[in-house]
């Protein structure tokens, strides 16, 4: 399977003199525009005593800048027919939006109103930490399995490492973020240099670029970035940690640790991720929830990072006297499969086809386009691998998923997270 991107979506890109790259991406076949401005911090970042402070300080820059009061942003972006939205990952944050084209030039407005002109007050620091802290209770706390993650990360890393806690932090630290903190973090971090703006969609190039540099072509911190550092001694392996919680089943999450997001490996794992685990054709849901019918719920993903990578499989079962040694046991006795090669290529086949229609969906929309382009930029400094990245899958093959699986999936170097009923 071939497909020329190319043919469809030029990508041209320009930098301005403070730093921030600008790519941008005109198809007009329909009349909007997504903008993405993405800024290289995430949770990674950060230190013991701020953990979550990238995901909160995402929250706060919402709550107003010089020209635009709290709670007008989203008030002119709804009020022109447009979205937005906003995440943060261990190693990137993400602001999106998408108008109506003709109100491409409010857009470029409200970002560069609040990179430039951020106006952040004690009252809004404590509104959002009340938020943030919600957040966690809600989302992981107060979740069915939801403080896996957290357990993993600790068992995962050594804790001088800041990928040992996950992207929503620790909600002391949270509670204790001071207005100092916000300002030593948005001086550091959030200034051009340090920023990727994709627009895409109906944006030609020479009155789109003029608009552009119209907001954002302003004079800003141009200090060096001095980042945390990852060595190969903080990755854990062959640790267990059993969590009791009030779930009515238990469940087990097995992760691997494998290479970072610059390695071409990583598309192999996609691969074997999306055979073993992704929906009801998957290896694990046929063998685990059809034939064996020991659980409810199977999975598997590639949880990508920029200095390394964890590929996680897991199964909740499906009646109380399953236990998590025998969902460990099935999920191995699959991969063991792999690792001798005992599957054919039209398995192989069948979910390449699966997940490159999965891949072509997402970047068919302008805000998937300009999410994926923005990720290329900020971290391979090449927007245009996007014409390459449905073929690096295609070039997937059993011989490269038979290696991948010997040489990453080594059941002694597994991190498992039991969670267990209370009961």
């Amino acid at each position: 399977m071939s497909f020329e991107l190319k043919k469809y979506v030029q990508v041209i890109r320009e930098k301005l003199s403070n730093g921030l790259d600008i790519v941008i991406l005109n198809n007009p076949k329909a009349p909007i525009v997504s903008l993405n401005l993405s800024y290289k911090v995430g949770s990674k970042d950060e230190k013991f005593g701020v953990r979550g402070f990238a995901h909160l300080f995402e929250h706060l820059m919402f709550e107003g800048s010089q020209n635009v009061p709290k709670g007008e942003f989203d008030k002119y972006c709804s009020a022109s027919g447009g979205t937005n939205n906003a995440y943060t990952t261990y190693d990137y944050t993400a602001y999106t939006m998408t108008l109506p084209s003709n109100k491409i030039e409010l857009g470029l407005w409200l970002e560069s109103d609040r990179m430039f002109f951020s106006k952040i007050s004690q009252k809004a620091l404590e509104t959002q930490q009340k938020v943030v802290i919600e957040e966690i209770l809600q989302t992981v706390e107060n979740q069915p399995y939801g403080k896996w993650r957290e357990n993993l990360a600790m068992n995962a890393y050594s804790e001088l490492s800041s990928y040992s806690w996950e992207v929503h932090g620790n909600k002391d630290d949270v509670a204790n973020s001071t207005l100092e903190n916000v300002n030593d973090f948005f001086e550091k971090f959030y200034n051009p240099q340090n920023a990727c703006l994709v627009l895409s969609g109906d944006c030609e190039h020479d009155k789109t670029l003029k608009l552009v540099k119209k907001y954002f072509d302003i004079e800003s911190n141009s200090n060096p970035i001095s980042r945390n550092i990852f060595l190969e001694e903080y990755k854990l392996k062959g640790k267990k940690a059993i969590t009791y919680d009030n779930v009515p089943l238990n469940a087990v999450f097995i992760s691997f640790h494998c290479e970072n997001i610059f390695s071409k490996e990583l598309y192999i794992a996609d691969v074997l991720t999306f055979i073993l685990g992704v929906g009801k054709s998957s290896e694990l849901y046929k063998s685990m929830v059809l034939d064996k019918q020991i659980a409810a719920q199977v999975g598997a993903y590639v949880d990508k990072r920029e200095f390394t990578s964890l590929i996680t499989f897991f199964a909740i079962a499906n009646s109380p006297e399953i236990s998590s040694d025998l969902l460990t046991e099935s999920i191995y006795q699959e991969i063991e499969k792999f690792k001798k090669g005992d599957f054919d290529n039209n398995l192989l086949d069948k979910c390449k086809i699966q997940l490159l229609t999965q891949l072509s969906n997402e970047i068919q929309y302008s805000s998937g386009l300009a999410d994926m382009i923005g990720n290329f930029t900020l971290f391979w400094d090449n927007p245009e691998m996007i014409y390459d990245i449905l073929n690096k899958y295609n070039d997937v093959n059993q011989d490269k998923i038979i290696d991948f699986a010997n040489k990453y999936l080594i059941y002694d170097e597994a991190i498992r997270v039991d969670v267990l009923s209370k009961e």
